[in-house]
């Protein structure tokens, strides 16, 4: 529809006014009426005449233009263009013309062009616009109601006079018929404990959300349950239907399961919708106990007066460091201690303290104990740190006391005749602290007297002048053991009775001695 040229009629509506006098009007009112004429030189007056029209004038009266500094077009094929431009400028000064086009409907193939007067230079326009001489064109193609689109031009003045700009445009109405397109975008985010202890519950927190254009239908959520956590009905496999999920809308789910061994386990959930692709997301928690263990080593049995050595083992069982580790040692009342490498002694508490004891990592400690008390005592040492794991044990000592035997033996009549009888008593006293075993007595006679009997105790055995007591065993603190050997006198002499005693800690024998006169 090539209507630009009644529109280019009507539309001379961006007028770049720069004023050019022209034939405006005459330079002055020549008055017809003088009745006289010059015919002194061009300037000079003779009588009352006015001046020679080929003289100057006097001055330049405004000029007045035939079209207005801005102007516009209302809705002609569908368009509406407004043009401004500056009321004056000076000659070769630069100006711009300014011109909106508004879509006042729905168009396509927009084109608007503008011829430039004679005394007018092109300088540049925004946009860019295809010059052809003196003529201007830009294409704006598509526009929809309401948008507008702003353009200048900027030229430069060369002569005065009215320089008129004439625009033009035109523009094809259209309907469109539109579908909208869209898609459902579905996103998940599972957030649980990083860390747990087994046996705790493991609280997780399932995020589905929709970032797309349109509903997602039939949205599933499903988790299954990784070897190391059990839910509370069983199921391995759980099963969560959300509907439909409109854009930007976020639905939530939370799940409880339990922490059911060590270890580090990810648990993964798998989102499906009718009209939407599935994704999925994943949580790791690390199923971890913090624990320590201390064993500590001595001899179950040390003589009193000696000392006795431990060793204490500190291991970080668990599943990560410990830190701040304190290792405390006790001795018992009853003992004291000697030597305690690298620990703070303060009475009968050893201490030592490490900064950090990583995962499965093993240290050791001695301590030296010594006591002057026979008896069982136990020694305890325990682990504390700043994770709260805490730990002990103890090791039972028996200090053994030693025993101490003392033997007396006498005679009942002294002296005695040839052929008397007479009796020897004999008494064991164990003066120690401590339990003594197979204790022996044994009494030799010499040939003046000979042992007929013997009792006690023990039973007692007579080869020839020899009497040999049974072994008595488990011969306590304070105990007395009493033995008699009745004898008769053979010859006359000084008899010496001979009494050894030995036992499990006398090797070597306790030798007493009896004189009896035999007369």
């Amino acid at each position: 529809m090539k209507k630009q040229l009644g529109i280019l009629a009507s539309l001379l509506f961006l007028s770049a006014s720069v004023l050019l006098w022209t034939s405006c009007s005459d330079c002055c009112s020549y008055n017809r009426s003088c009745e006289q004429t010059c015919t002194a030189p061009c300037g000079e007056v003779c009588g009352q005449v006015c001046p020679d029209p080929c003289c100057e004038p006097l001055c330049k009266p405004a000029p007045k233009c035939c079209h207005p500094s801005s102007n516009k077009l209302c809705c002609v094929e569908g368009i509406t263009v407004r043009a401004r431009n500056q009321q004056m400028c000076m000659l070769g000064d630069q100006y711009s013309i300014d011109f909106d086009v508004e879509a006042c409907d729905d168009v396509c193939d927009v084109v608007v062009h503008t011829e430039l007067p004679e005394g007018v230079n092109f300088l540049r326009s925004e946009p860019q616009a295809r010059v052809e001489g003196r003529k201007l064109t830009w294409e704006f193609g598509s526009m929809r109601k309401g948008e507008c689109r702003p353009a200048k031009v900027w030229v430069e003045c060369e002569c005065e006079g009215e320089l008129c700009a004439c625009f033009c445009a035109t523009a094809t109405p259209v309907r469109f018929c539109s579908l909208l397109c869209a898609k459902p975008m579905l996103t998940c985010q599972k957030c649980g404990p990083e860390e747990v202890c087994p046996g705790d519950p493991v609280h997780y927190t399932i995020s589905v959300t929709n970032r797309g254009s349109c509903s997602a239908g039939d949205v599933v959520v499903t988790d299954n349950v990784p070897d190391g956590l059990e839910h509370s009905s069983g199921l391995r496999t759980l099963v969560y239907k959300l509907g439909c999920i409109e854009p930007c809308e976020t639905k939530k789910i939370n799940i409880c399961l339990c922490a059911a061994k060590r270890g580090e386990v990810c648990n993964t959930v798998v989102v499906t919708s009718c009209n939407a692709d599935s994704v999925s997301c994943q949580w790791c928690t690390c199923v971890c106990c913090c624990n320590c263990e201390v064993v500590k080593v001595g001899p179950k049995e040390q003589q009193m007066g000696k000392n006795a050595d431990y060793q204490i083992t500190v291991t970080n069982t668990g599943d990560k460091p410990l830190t701040d580790v304190v290792v405390t040692d006790c001795a018992p009342s009853a003992t004291s201690i000697v030597a305690a490498n690298g620990a703070s002694i303060n009475g009968n508490q050893a201490v030592w303290r490490l900064r950090q004891l990583k995962q499965g990592e093993k240290v050791s400690f001695t301590t030296t104990l010594t006591t002057c008390t026979p008896g069982c005592f136990t020694n305890r040492v325990s682990v504390n740190n700043a994770q709260g794991c805490c730990c002990s044990d103890d090791a039972v000592t028996r200090w053994r006391g030693r025993p101490a035997l003392n033997v007396c033996i006498c005679d009942t009549d002294d002296p005695i005749c040839v052929g008397d009888p007479t009796s020897y008593c004999i008494t064991v006293v164990n003066q120690g602290t401590e339990p003594d075993d197979n204790v022996r007595v044994v009494v030799r006679f010499p040939p003046e007297i000979a042992p007929v009997s013997a009792t006690g105790d023990a039973i007692g055995t007579i080869e020839g002048n020899t009497v040999t007591f049974a072994p008595y065993d488990n011969f306590g603190p304070r105990q007395t053991l009493k033995y008699r050997v009745d004898a008769r006198a053979n010859s006359p002499g000084d008899a010496r009775v001979i009494t050894e005693v030995t036992s499990n800690s006398i090797t070597t024998p306790i030798v007493q001695q009896e004189s009896t006169i035999v007369q």
